[in-house]
């Protein structure tokens, strides 16, 4: 019988565009549930998202072109849970609610979206808040 060898990401929650009133709420509640805190920066948008995330076999892109900033896609911030179990996730929404902690946008890593650009997950999922609140054109 073979032995399978399955990769376990740690437990991360990539963060972007955080508002300063909330940062130190997410970042309290990260560290209470002792779970990695990895915040993407402006400069990296254009990175996959299982770099981000440090899973294996992703490297990071090097880029000579200056990229546009994300406008009001990432309006109200973004948080990505890497690794998190359904319980473990659960824990952390319902502490990031009683902190008084308001994310906008909020994802999970999952087998598709680790490959695109983190640019294209915060993009994907203002699509996703808008059309589900009711903004978008059917």
């Amino acid at each position: 019988m073979k032995a399978r060898m399955t990769y376990k990401p740690a437990e991360r929650v990539l963060t972007f565009a955080v508002e300063e009133t909330a940062q130190p709420l997410l970042t309290a509640v990260l560290q209470q549930l002792s779970i990695e805190e990895r915040r993407v920066s402006p400069e990296e948008i254009n990175q996959d998202v299982g770099y981000l995330a440090g899973f294996p076999g992703f490297v990071k892109k090097e880029t000579d072109r200056p990229l546009p900033p994300l406008g009001g896609e990432a309006e109200g911030g973004v948080l990505c849970m890497c690794g998190l179990t359904g319980v473990r996730m659960n824990a952390l929404l319902k502490a990031l609610r009683e902190n008084g902690a308001s994310i906008s946008l909020k994802a999970t890593v999952t087998p598709t979206n680790q490959h695109w650009t983190f640019r294209r997950l915060v993009e994907e999922l203002r699509k996703e808040h808008d059309a589900l609140a009711g903004r978008t054109k059917a």
